[in-house]
């Protein structure tokens, strides 16, 4: 009867420690977790100081395979992203030549109605002469400043700026308009926003 009792006890005891084992670790990795999605991809925030807010991330697949991530930080988490300060950092996972990106980025802006006429020569001569080379796990951030345009970054180094305001909007649009080629991705993108 005693040993019975003692076995017992000492069921119970192991229950009670494995049960606190197990929510210790949830929490812990919870909090890990948490920690790491606010932290995630090392963006670096010197780009932009105001824009400490993660709007969210997302990669573009082709086939399944990843092509590249895509980070989205702003000034501030809700409202209308456009009117403040934010950078959309991109990481490849694959060699692209600058001249492709601009090529395709172009089109894009084009398929979304976002360049005029007069402006699309201009554009594209701008982004084939600045869209640089790109190698495995190089990193693109585009700096959206409302009332300026956008600078390019590549790597840690300053690309260039263009102040046209118009192209900065129609270029950032490529991922967050509503009717972007990808939408998973935007929605990656706009996953903590609380108007996304």
């Amino acid at each position: 009867m005693w040993d019975n009792l003692y076995w017992q006890r000492d069921k119970i005891s192991r229950i009670f420690v494995f049960t606190l084992i197990f929510f210790t670790s949830n929490l812990v990795f919870k909090k890990s977790f948490g920690e790491k999605k606010l932290e995630y991809g090392d963006a670096p925030i010197t780009v932009c100081e105001e824009c400490k807010f993660l709007n969210g991330r997302g990669y573009l697949r082709f086939f399944g395979f990843k092509i590249y991530e895509a980070t989205l930080f702003s000034e501030y988490k809700s409202g209308e992203i456009f009117n403040s300060k934010f950078f959309l950092r991109i990481k490849y996972f694959r060699d692209f030549k600058g001249e492709d990106i601009a090529n395709i980025s172009f089109k894009e802006m084009h398929r979304l109605n976002l360049i005029a006429k007069e402006k699309e020569s201009v554009w594209l001569a701008w982004m084939e002469e600045y869209f640089p080379d790109i190698k495995k796990n190089d990193v693109l951030t585009g700096v959206y400043k409302p009332e300026e345009g956008i600078t390019l970054h590549h790597n840690e180094t300053v690309v260039t700026n263009f102040n046209d305001k118009d192209f900065a909007r129609s270029f950032f649009l490529i991922w967050l308009h509503e009717n972007t080629s990808e939408p998973k991705l935007r929605q990656g993108l706009l996953e903590f926003r609380e108007d996304g």
